[in-house]
């Protein structure tokens, strides 16, 4: 046991300043009045919450909330009174099983400590992190996704694929985005059979688990229907692509979300990539499961930073296995200019204190148009840095 534990140290460590982290910010971080508007997500795992309480006889909820039971009939088994506690409660279990699964996720793949202290650093300060706007705004059913996703990927990267059975039908509950990484995981497997590096009892796993993960969807649509019939998922995808089609500026604003999400190492590691012409290198899973993140973050709503994240660890693991090689000034260089993305200086403002302008322009993909163009800029102006750092780093005897 004592071996143990000096052998994962710097996961004591890292739990120990994120239980740190979680009370800092309770304290400074002023929580979203969700009564100031009928719009936020909140109101609606509200009403969830309070039907499993015991406080509502009837099922209304909209789609797609209808089915994310998980998050919120968790809460209401929490012993305190008021929902916002029981929800911060919830968050507070699955940021600590989150931290111990990513953390054993990298040490799996070989990752070094420095990269894994970065990665976390990341993860646990970023404005749009796993910590600070769950406190901002707490009764979310997002905070799973973190431990849910660094399962699946560990578990195919381990070739554990009888998990997935649990895992699929479980983390659909959660949220039903999980279909589709369910779906882009088999056929990202019907390539890796070809290639003979899984089993075909493998393949069949995997197969089961999306039709269990498609299961549990419709299981629960039918058992807790949406209040308007008619909509799903594919609907909503197809809508926002419509929207960006109409109104490409979109696009731009998903760039600067998803810089916003991830700032210079997702483009040190990009540019590192294209230069040195691998950029389909690396395990086809970790890729793929990446880009249908990137996917959904477009298509999935308007708040483009909050849902690239919640694929942190496909995404950062990509970034942290891309970057292996390249030296490690250039790495911290990426590090450091990327501290302004996190305002860590900065509380999150809410809407019913501040106003609608302020809110939406602390958020990148929501502000003004030039503020857009400006931190457009600023990833423009780091990649011409990375080019310039590494050629004088290239010249060094």
């Amino acid at each position: 046991m004592i071996d143990k534990i000096k052998t994962h140290y710097l996961l004591i460590i890292l739990l120990f300043i994120a239980i740190a982290l979680f009370l800092f910010y309770a304290k400074i971080q002023p929580q979203l009045n969700h009564d100031f508007s009928a719009l936020f997500d909140a109101n609606k795992y509200l009403d969830v919450y309070h039907y499993f309480r015991g406080n509502e006889s009837t099922y209304k909820i909209p789609f797609p909330f209808h089915t994310r039971i998980f998050v919120p009939w968790l809460a209401s088994l929490m012993p305190f009174n008021d929902p916002v506690d029981n929800f911060m409660a919830v968050n507070f279990i699955f940021m600590v099983l989150s931290i111990v699964s990513i953390y054993f996720l990298w040490i799996r793949l070989g990752i070094s400590h420095e990269f894994i202290v970065t990665g976390f650093f990341w993860l646990l300060v970023h404005w749009v992190g796993i910590i600070r706007l769950n406190i901002f705004d707490p009764i979310t059913a997002d905070v799973p996704l973190y431990f849910f996703h660094a399962l699946l990927i560990g578990f195919i990267i381990r070739k554990r694929f009888y998990w997935l059975l649990v895992l699929a039908p479980l983390a659909t509950l959660q949220k039903e985005s999980f279909v589709g990484l369910m779906v882009i995981t088999f056929i990202t497997s019907l390539y890796v059979f070809r290639k003979k590096t899984i089993s075909k009892m493998d393949l069949t796993l995997v197969f089961t688990a999306m039709i269990l993960s498609i299961g549990a969807k419709t299981l629960a649509n039918n058992i807790f229907p949406p209040v308007e019939e008619g909509k799903n998922s594919m609907m909503i995808l197809l809508f926002h692509a419509r929207e960006t089609f109409l109104n490409p500026f979109r696009l731009l604003r998903w760039l600067i979300g998803v810089f916003t999400a991830f700032g210079p190492l997702l483009i040190l590691a990009n540019w590192y990539k294209i230069k040195n012409k691998k950029i389909f290198s690396g395990n086809e899973y970790l890729i793929m499961l990446s880009l249908t993140s990137l996917g959904f973050a477009l298509l999935g709503g308007g708040d483009f930073a909050r849902l690239a994240f919640l694929g942190f660890p496909f995404i950062m693991t990509w970034i942290l296995t891309s970057l292996y090689h390249v030296r490690g000034f250039l790495f911290r260089i990426a590090f450091i200019m990327g501290i302004p993305l996190m305002k860590l200086f900065r509380n999150i403002p809410d809407p019913a204190v501040t106003g609608w302008d302020r809110f939406y322009n602390f958020y990148p993909e929501f502000a003004n148009p030039v503020i857009v163009l400006l931190w457009f800029g600023y990833g423009v102006l780091c990649v011409f840095a990375f080019r310039t750092i590494h050629k004088k780093l290239s010249m060094l005897p």
